[in-house]
């Protein structure tokens, strides 16, 4: 007698695994056949369950169809509307019962699938079906169906309650903060598959049934959002650029001024595929975070003007007797702000590792354009050039001013093709540098309120110093009445911010400047090698006289009675160079008129 047992399993002396029983079963069930047993066997249930059939672990083997219906009502009925059924999903369940859910058992398919079982096929399946029942191991499903509508009811009861809407990614500035909604996945209860679940059952007794969740998708989920997220909380991490010793801070709120966020529609293929059993939006977005190329260009420049360590040309001094000395020049530092900004569009982007980040910016040496030796070289070649002297009223607040302010121009070399700039040059004008209040001009009146008064007095000095050796002239404004202690229409203005002084060494030779001060003058020579231009000034065309209305202000730097006309005026330079003429410039000066006020009339005697 052969013994056959299950992988795994020991009967008798003989032991077969990992070795399908069907291969040991069908010899025997073709020997069997061969000899007329197995259509014997068939003829005689061919209208009879397979011995050994159950339907949901009732036994119905060798029945006929009335006693199988018989035995399936009977034993069917009462404990399958009881019996009780739980849907769970992860940790959640929902229970209610067969009953409830108006699932009853559809005896009829029952029947007609339990006479079915083993009576189709080949005859290798039919033989491996007898072989299952008479072993024990044919179960035939209870087929089932919904009668009204619980079952529904139900089903979408569960998803209201289990049912979640996703969330879209939002990533955005505001104020200089970043704000942000993290995605997420919503879920949504496949009710077609549930409810299949739930109408198929292997057992009266009580069951648990999987509901069935499907994952719903935002239009902008994780893998449109996360990279993002880094680059951008990455470019607000707290910065410092540093050159050497020197190194500037940058805040959170201000490198969010150069971030730029985008939400673009994503293309097929840019993102990775969803699950094929998940729901998909209509659209699928995507956030790309970059820097702003203007902004990032601006930012640059401002950490160029802040860590550059300029270089220092030589400057002169001129020491008693007109005898020239040399301040020596200085090696400088400058950031390479094309490499710098090359560095900060990757680095910015990239996670900072810590709380705060520092970038090294490249940088290189900056030489002066006057050296030392270079400076010490000229010093037997250059002279005074040329000399101005203008005049001013007593007073120690205007004295400190101009005094101060003509001091910041002394042995400073304009190097040929540069630009001289009275702003850039001067520097602050504040108390801890020596500036005190004094009367300025401010909108064609008199404010003796001003910071740094009197400064228009070193502007005109210079103007004309070196307007008569035939420099370039940039810039030149006129001031808003006439003052007659300057040569009429030849003032030169300045008011920060807008009104400035600049002139430009059109020449192949350093010039620089120097001045004298008296207690009531104030003298700016030039120093350079002469120019060898003739320059000559037309005199000056006056017109378009206006006196002060009668109902004019009076103005406080004038005394009661004391008055300026108004009028316009027109001066021409030219600057001529081996008979050529290289500037004619024209001079053009609108002042308005100006007076203190008319005189107070005399006091008359009381009549008696």
């Amino acid at each position: 007698m052969a013994v056959i047992a299950r992988s795994g399993q020991r009967a008798g002396a003989v032991v077969v695994r990992a070795f399908p029983w069907r291969f040991l079963v069908v010899p025997l069930a073709m020997s069997a056949l061969a000899l007329g047993s197995a259509a014997a066997a068939e003829l005689a249930y061919s209208s009879r369950a397979l011995p050994g059939l159950t339907v949901a672990g009732v036994a119905v083997g060798s029945l006929e169809a009335p006693a199988l219906r018989e035995r399936l009502e009977s034993e069917i009925a009462a404990p399958w509307a009881a019996a009780g059924v739980t849907l769970r999903d992860g940790d959640r369940e929902w229970t209610t019962t067969n009953g409830a859910l108006g699932i009853v058992p559809d005896v009829d398919a029952a029947v007609a699938a339990a006479l079915a079982y083993g009576k189709s096929g080949s005859a290798l399946d039919r033989a491996g079906a007898w072989i299952d029942a008479l072993r024990g191991d044919a179960n035939v499903s209870f087929a089932m169906r919904a009668r009204g509508d619980a079952l529904a009811g139900f089903v979408a009861s569960v998803a209201r309650d289990a049912n979640q809407a996703p969330v879209s990614g939002e990533l955005a500035l505001a104020g200089g903060d970043l704000r942000i909604t993290p995605p997420q996945l919503g879920r949504e209860i496949d009710g077609g598959v549930t409810v299949a679940r739930l109408l198929s059952a292997t057992t009266l007794g009580d069951r648990e049934v999987a509901l069935s969740v499907r994952a719903v998708y935002p239009p902008l989920d994780a893998s449109g959002f996360d990279d993002a997220y880094a680059a951008a909380a990455a470019a607000l991490t707290p910065l410092v650029v540093r050159v050497e010793d020197r190194g500037w801070s940058e805040s959170s709120s201000a490198l969010a001024s150069l971030v730029v966020i985008d939400r673009i529609v994503a293309r097929p293929g840019e993102l990775p595929a969803l699950p094929a059993e998940a729901i998909a939006p209509a659209a699928r977005y995507r956030y790309v975070v970059s820097l702003s190329g203007a902004r990032l260009d601006s930012w640059v420049s401002a950490l160029g003007a802040v860590l550059d360590h300029p270089a220092k040309n030589a400057k002169f001094r001129v020491r008693e007797g007109d005898v020239l000395a040399v301040v020596p020049s200085e090696s400088g530092v400058r950031v390479d702000q094309t490499k710098l900004r090359a560095l900060l569009g990757v680095e910015l982007l990239r996670p900072a590792g810590g709380a705060t980040r520092e970038v090294a910016a490249p940088a290189g040496v900056d030489a002066p354009a006057l050296t030392t030796e270079k400076a010490l070289a000229l010093v037997p070649q250059l002279s005074r050039t040329s000399t101005f002297t203008t005049q001013y009223p007593p007073s120690d607040v205007r004295h400190a001013n101009i005094s101060t302010g003509s001091s910041q121009f002394d042995g400073v070399v304009i190097m040929p093709g540069e630009t001289f700039s009275f702003w850039d040059l001067l520097g602050p004008v504040t108390p801890d540098r020596g500036y005190r209040y004094a009367g300025a001009i401010i909108n064609g009146r008199s404010d003796e309120n001003v910071i740094g008064g009197g400064l228009c007095q070193v502007s005109t000095t210079i103007f004309n110093a070196i307007s008569r050796q035939g420099y370039e002239i940039v810039e030149r404004h006129a001031h808003g009445y006439y003052i007659d202690r300057y040569p009429l229409g030849l003032d030169a203005a300045v008011f920060m911010p807008g009104n400035d002084f600049r002139w430009r060494n059109d020449t192949a030779s350093p010039v620089f400047l120097w001045s004298l001060n008296g207690d009531t003058s104030l003298t700016i020579d030039l120093w350079g090698i002469p120019t060898g231009r003739t320059v000559t000034f037309s005199d000056a065309v006056q017109w378009n006289f206006v006196l002060p209305a009668k109902d004019q202000p009076a103005d406080p730097a004038f005394l009661p009675g004391g008055s300026v006309a108004g009028r316009d005026v027109w001066r021409t330079r030219t600057v001529t160079e081996n008979g050529k003429v290289l500037h004619q410039d024209s001079f053009a000066s609108h002042y308005v008129p100006v007076w203190g006020g008319p005189v107070a009339a005399p006091a008359t005697a009381a009549n008696h």
